[in-house]
């Protein structure tokens, strides 16, 4: 056999090899990202459709009928699926594997215009995102106080903790659910409108165009060009008061007149709640997305460190708490791993340690399979695969031929099976009492072997 041939004759090219191996493992080691999920981008794509005040059944035959008709003409179109919501539409494109997401995106983006002017004037403009089953938090969180409100809990949660979490390297979005936000309410008196001679329409107008901000124009100088903006955001209830809603021979009615205008809190569409049992209490939750090509383990550090940096800032009775941390989970799967390699060579040494000499066990067994293991560090199964595919390669450099090196992989792929039905445990000194007390005594004469020409 060429190989073993030559790695047997040319001792000092096969350890270099090794070395190098073990370098370049090492390398690999060091620059290798974990992940919950792969990396791997399904051809699907999410459209969502916001159209407000619409019932479901206004949302399916108004939007999604003409809009799933449009993308159906599409190439490389496999399923359709939509959805309607109270004033929100959803529709799920599955495309064909040979076909680019990019492409498919625009090609979604181009239908949907195409049939833009046949569409209510009151959609919005649709969303369009790629489905990717690594776009989900990788860390929860969950702000909680005994001494703050919904609504303050939700200020201080937006914009104070959202802008430190989003400054962070690798984070992508970060999201709030459970938030109360501020809202000013106008509640109209109908006979008070009446006695004024002010409709609806008059109120609703008058809010649209006086409490806004806009550019109006420039000023031109001799050197220097400046412009106007109007600051004409309402920003408190007194202010509101004020606006002027109708004006009539002179005389003008003002909001205040016609209304009861309270700042409050917006109607909650979601809801967060943290703790158990009789614990349970409202709280503002904070999921954190990262960014495409960054680990998860090492944006999770991050975050639990400005997490730790941010809690003493929140005051007393205020406590933002870790609630759901896949850098955690993909750290235990790592460990896992790793202990699973450690018994795989574990029962490597037990059985070939006792007739592979010093030097080619050194230069074999331990660089050989710990390099081989360095790359397959990820994937369990590979791992498992470049162990055992070690074992038989090691085993016909140092013994070429030998029918004891046959049974001693199968041994080795037997223990490999077992240790998978134990779920990971396994007797290593039973296994070496069993390995030596069946063929202890020939094995060792015939694995050592004398004058079979083994260096």
């Amino acid at each position: 056999m060429f190989i073993s041939d030559f790695a047997i004759k040319k001792p000092l090219i096969t350890v270099v090899s090794m070395v190098a191996l073990v370098v370049f493992g090492l390398f690999a080691l060091l620059k290798l990202k974990t992940d919950e999920f792969p990396d791997v981008a399904p051809p699907v794509v999410v459209v969502g459709i916001p159209y407000p005040g619409a019932s479901p059944d206004g949302v399916e035959k108004e939007i999604l009928d003409p809009i799933e008709e449009q993308i159906a003409s599409i190439s490389g179109v496999k399923h359709v699926n939509g959805k309607a919501y109270d004033g929100y539409g959803q529709i799920t494109v599955e495309f064909e594997f040979s076909k680019d997401l990019a492409e498919a995106t625009q090609d979604l983006r181009d239908a949907i215009s195409a049939k833009r002017e046949d569409l209510p004037t009151e959609m919005k403009e649709p969303v369009i995102k790629k489905f990717n089953d690594t776009d989900r938090p990788i860390v929860s969180l969950a702000l909680s106080s005994v001494t703050l409100s919904q609504a303050e809990m939700t200020r201080l949660a937006d914009p104070t903790i959202t802008r430190e979490l989003r400054s962070i390297p690798g984070v992508a979005e970060v999201s709030i659910s459970g938030k109360v936000e501020r809202e000013l309410t106008v509640e109209l008196d109908p006979a008070r409108m009446q006695a004024a001679q002010v409709s609806v329409g008059q109120v609703v107008q008058a809010l649209n165009a006086q409490n806004l901000a806009a550019p109006v124009g420039r000023v031109v100088g001799e050197m220097d060009e400046r412009s106007i903006r109007l600051k004409g955001r309402l920003q408190n209830p007194q202010e509101f008061t004020q606006l002027v809603v109708a004006d009539r021979n002179g005389v003008i009615t003002r909001l205040g007149e016609i209304a009861n205008i309270s700042d409050g809190t917006a109607e909650p569409r979601t809801l967060a709640i943290y703790g158990s049992g009789a614990n349970d209490r409202e709280a503002v939750g904070i999921d954190i997305k990262k960014s495409k090509g960054f680990s998860t383990t090492d944006v999770s550090d991050k975050i639990r460190a400005r997490v730790d940096q941010l809690q003493p800032t929140l005051g007393r009775g205020t406590k933002l708490e870790l609630v759901k941390d896949s850098g955690t989970r993909v750290n235990h799967a790592v460990r896992n791993v790793e202990e699973a390699h450690e018994k795989f060579f574990d029962c490597f040494v037990v059985a070939f340690g006792n007739w592979v000499r010093p030097a080619c066990k050194g230069a074999a067994e331990n660089i050989g399979v710990r390099a081989s293991g360095g790359p397959a560090f990820a994937a369990d199964f590979d791992a498992l695969a470049a162990v055992v595919g070690q074992v038989y390669e090691v085993g016909m450099i140092a013994a070429p031929g030998r029918s004891n090196v046959d049974w001693a992989g199968r041994y080795l792929a037997g223990v490999l099976l077992q240790l998978a039905e134990d779920g990971g445990k396994l007797d290593v000194a039973g296994e070496v009492a069993v390995l030596f007390e069946d063929r202890s005594e020939p094995v060792a004469k015939d694995w050592i072997g004398e004058g079979d020409g083994v260096a």
